[in-house]
């Protein structure tokens, strides 16, 4: 047979097997084509989710509890969207053919089963966000009737949306343990997820342990048991001490029920001579204030508050108070000319009918201060104005009707948090609970980084007033794990704007010659090894070094003339603060807010070592856009900086 012939027979034969193998290519190319576009749009999916959850997660983060109408209609909106795109996503998944079989591919198999995992992670997130618009629905709807206080109306909401948390929690730790699942290396746009969802859970979770504490404290605290009585410290921050301000006036409070049924404040310098004036033994005070302010005087309950630990300062204010006779109480409430403000923000003005005077958020520490120096009626003490001020400021805030509670505790919540509001209870079994509110101002728990800068006025003066303040930090990090921090704290005394246009006696009064002294001591971990202290570019020495609350300290006086600026830096090392996390290195740094300072600007540069490059950076559990390593903020409360990095 010749050789064409058999060709011919042979394909001939082989045709039905060919056509079949192209018919089977063209189907499998239009399969894998439909499913190539299918998980294309899954993807699409988890990232359209991904960035519905996070931005209205963040939304409401931003705003709290004074979130609202509109904006929770929206966020439900939102959550609604982003769980069915997480919940097809996770179909898609599971269900493709193609991915199933992926699944047994090396490499490829644990990145599929990321993504699935993840895509039930984004469910279960979102039922947290519905969960959290129900509770802030509910905290928006809670308006009492009848003439109950705030406190009671608080009581009331934590009770009432605790069912609701419950499944908050619920679906947390079913987030947490789907988390630990999640171990091997993952392509970026997945690492990235999990990154969100480590942040998103650690906000979540302090929300929860805050929920718990509140509910846990808020009864016994206003007296739902018993009566409960208090010391409060008012500490005027226009004298900036440790804990907020030295103490110009002192009274107690009683609760019970929830309303307060008894206050009453007094001079704290009346009580110091009273004290005197018993024969009280000589106390040593601490050596700086030994050297800049009390020379040869005792030590004594107007500057307790030495330690930037309020439980400490609390603890010691309330030594000096019963060694002048005073009474027991069931702890210590600190407030300054801040939480004044704050809470007349709520009330609105209210009048001194006796001095003729309307206080303000906006004047009420002036009309104090200038009342200090101006006694309106005769027989008055120096601070008669300052405690009728303290007096009918918190009668108002704890007789606000129903329109306006929540406000209210809105405001006490964000006092406590920026440390204008600070809350001592003897009670142990309630002291954890306040720490974990942040209402208790403590100093925090070491994190692998930690400083603090504390500053107290030494000059007598209300320059505080009037002091421009600016926080810088440059971190170095090493090879070895450690950093090379150097801290500075820039000053500008603008007493000159200040005082045009006011009353010569009154500035002088209150400013004397406008002369500020400061001593200031910088807290950081035991392990840290000063190098220098420096005050405008040239060494100037530490006076001191020491050790506090387990913390390293070093101390420095410096002097700021009327119209003059000042920078005063710490450099020092901190070996030992980078951690291995998964491959990666960490370094975690917490800087903790003086109780009293306004807001000063924060800026901070991070350096690291030698051929590393930055991973993600996260200031507040918030990862911030572009990996910056040069980050601009405030200090208006504690901030807390993550930096992770693979060298």
């Amino acid at each position: 047979m010749p050789p064409r012939t058999r060709r011919w027979r042979r394909y001939a034969a082989s045709r039905p097997l060919f056509l079949l193998v192209v018919a089977f290519a063209l189907v499998l190319s239009a399969y894998l084509g439909a499913a190539t576009v299918r998980i294309s749009r899954t993807y699409e999916q988890l990232l359209e989710a991904k960035t519905l959850l996070l931005t209205t997660e963040s939304e409401l983060r931003q705003d709290g509890l004074a979130a609202g109408g509109e904006d929770l209609d929206r966020a439900e909106t939102r959550f609604l969207a982003a769980r069915a795109n997480f919940q097809s996503a996770s179909d898609s998944l599971s269900g493709e053919p193609v991915l199933r079989l992926g699944r047994h591919l090396p490499g490829l198999g644990g990145q599929i089963d990321a993504a699935a995992t993840l895509a039930g992670i984004g469910v279960r997130g979102s039922d947290i966000g519905l969960g959290g618009v129900e509770v802030l629905r509910r905290f928006e709807q809670l308006q009492p009737e009848d003439e109950r206080p705030a406190g009671e109306a608080a009581a009331e909401f934590l009770e009432d949306v605790a069912p609701g948390m419950e499944r908050i929690n619920g679906d947390l730790e079913a987030i947490r343990s789907a988390r630990r699942t999640l171990s091997a290396p993952l392509l970026g746009p997945l690492a990235g997820a999990v990154e969100a969802v480590d942040g998103s859970v650690a906000v979540v979770g302090g929300w929860l342990k805050r929920y718990d504490s509140a509910r846990e404290v808020v009864r016994p605290l206003l007296g739902f048991d018993r009566p409960r009585r208090y010391l409060v410290l008012g500490q005027d921050n226009t004298e900036l001490f440790p804990t907020g301000g030295i103490i110009a006036v002192y009274g107690t409070v009683t609760f019970d029920q929830g309303y307060m049924v008894e206050r009453s404040f007094h001079s704290g310098t009346a009580l110091v001579d009273e004290w005197r004036d018993g024969g009280a033994p000589y106390v040593a005070p601490p050596p700086p204030l030994y050297r800049y302010l009390l020379r040869n005087w005792s030590w004594n309950f107007v500057l307790s508050n030495w330690s930037p630990d309020f439980p400490t300062a609390a603890r010691q204010a309330l030594w000096f108070y019963g060694q002048a006779g005073g009474e027991p109480v069931d702890g210590v409430i600190g407030i300054d000319f801040a939480a004044l403000e704050g809470l007349l923000a709520v009330t609105g003005p209210l009048t001194l009918d006796e001095y003729g005077m309307t206080l303000d958020a906006g004047n009420i520490t002036e009309q104090v201060l200038t009342g200090t120096i101006r006694p309106l009626r005769p027989g008055d003490h120096a601070h008669a104005v300052a405690t009728a001020a303290a007096a009918r400021v918190l009668d108002a805030a704890f007789a606000v009707d129903g329109e306006s509670w929540d406000e209210l505790l809105l405001a006490l919540d964000r006092l406590a948090t920026e440390k204008h509001l600070l809350v001592y209870s003897a009670d142990e079994r309630l002291q954890p609970g306040l720490r974990e509110l942040g209402w208790d101002g403590s100093l925090a728990p070491l994190a692998s980084d930690w400083l603090m800068p504390v500053e107290a006025s030494v000059h007598s003066t209300k320059l505080d007033l009037v002091i421009e303040r600016e926080v810088r930090l440059r971190v170095a990090l090493d090879a070895a794990g450690g950093a090379r921090n150097e801290l500075t704290l820039r000053y500008r005394n603008r007493l000159d704007g200040w005082a045009a246009g006011r009353e010569a006696d009154v500035v002088s009064s209150l400013m004397l010659d406008g002369f500020y002294g400061g001593y200031l001591r910088l807290l950081a971990p035991p392990q840290a090894r000063l190098s220098e202290v420096s005050v405008d570019g040239r060494p100037a020495g530490v006076e001191e070094v020491g050790r506090e609350s387990g913390r390293a300290s070093f101390g420095r006086y410096f002097p700021l003339p009327r119209g003059a600026a000042r920078d005063v830096t710490f450099s020092y090392a901190v070996p030992g603060v980078v951690r291995d996390v998964a491959g990666e290195k960490e370094y975690r740094l917490l800087i903790q807010k003086q109780a009293g300072l306004r807001e000063p600007p924060l800026r901070i540069s991070i350096e690291l070592p030698a051929g590393a490059h930055v991973l993600s950076v996260w200031l507040d559990n918030r990862r911030l856009d572009g990996e910056p390593l040069e980050i601009e903020t405030d200090l208006a409360r504690d901030r807390e900086l993550v930096v992770r990095y693979r060298e």
